[in-house]
């Protein structure tokens, strides 16, 4: 495989991974109302379906970037492809609001594994020459998923076509699987030995489940809402203490908040 063709493939493989990822963070929002009277189910139940995935997507991301560093970033985006795709089309063929909210927790972890390895994979195998506008290819990607989502989202709705909002990333899947299969079977990825972090990778995964199910209960169950994202904050603390004195803590923020060369030059700044 020459290197352009090798760098045209990745670009497409990572645009994709990072399109759907953050295209299916916003497409479902329009469709809530439509979820709640089709399902016959409560709004605090049909929002589940996009806080799931946001929860997934944020769980996930950390431990699956370190991952595909230890098992290959195109194995990682290659196996995030398929989660995704058959989550997507699950999605569109559920028969009820639990259905659909199971199907779309598992499209927050292929989507994690999507966006965990989408800005690597240009980093470590495109040619230098071609890695300033695959960068601004993705760049691209992240600004109009969010963007594109709810626009598409309104119009298949309007088309009376409630599972052609999931079934649509599904051409999207199968080129990123032929582009990123081609890959894998011709060239080969440098792999690091890294130690995963499982205590730091739960007690982050914690804290993003309190914040985010604390913040989405805000407005409908105030206490609630409020206690969580309390708790959150005492699963910060803990997470502070468990990675302090690890080399390679799980969130790297911790490490530039104890560089206080780097605090102080922010300050100056």
């Amino acid at each position: 495989m020459n290197i352009r063709t090798k760098d045209n493939l990745v670009v497409i493989v990572a645009g994709i991974g990072m399109l759907l990822s953050t295209l299916d963070t916003g497409i479902i929002n329009v469709a809530l109302p439509f979820f709640k009277s089709y399902f016959e189910t409560t709004a605090d139940i049909a929002a589940i379906a996009v806080t799931g995935y946001t929860i997934s997507l944020a769980v996930f991301i950390l431990p699956f970037g370190l991952l595909s560093d230890k098992f290959g970033k195109l194995s990682f985006s290659y196996i995030g492809l398929i989660i995704f795709g058959l989550s997507s089309l699950l999605c569109g063929l559920s028969a009820n609001i639990q259905m659909l909210i199971m199907f779309r927790i598992f499209q927050g972890i292929g989507a994690a594994a999507l966006q965990a390895t989408s800005a690597s994979l240009i980093t470590t195998l495109v040619s230098a020459e071609k890695s300033s506008s695959a960068i601004g290819v993705l760049g691209i990607m992240i600004g109009v998923g969010p963007v594109l989502g709810p626009s598409l989202g309104g119009l298949l709705l309007s088309l009376n076509s409630w599972r052609g909002i999931f079934w649509l990333n599904i051409p999207f899947v199968l080129l990123g699987l032929i582009c990123n299969h081609k890959l894998i079977t011709e060239i080969s990825e440098n792999k690091y030995a890294k130690h995963i972090d499982y205590p730091g990778s739960l007690t982050n995964g914690l804290f993003v489940i309190l914040l985010i199910s604390g913040l989405s209960l805000l407005s409908s169950h105030s206490i609630v809402g409020i206690a969580l994202i309390i708790a959150s904050l005492i699963a910060v603390i803990i997470l502070f203490k468990v990675e302090r004195n690890k080399e390679t803590p799980v969130v790297n923020v911790i490490n530039l908040i104890q560089n206080k060369s780097l605090l102080v030059y922010l300050y100056e700044t």
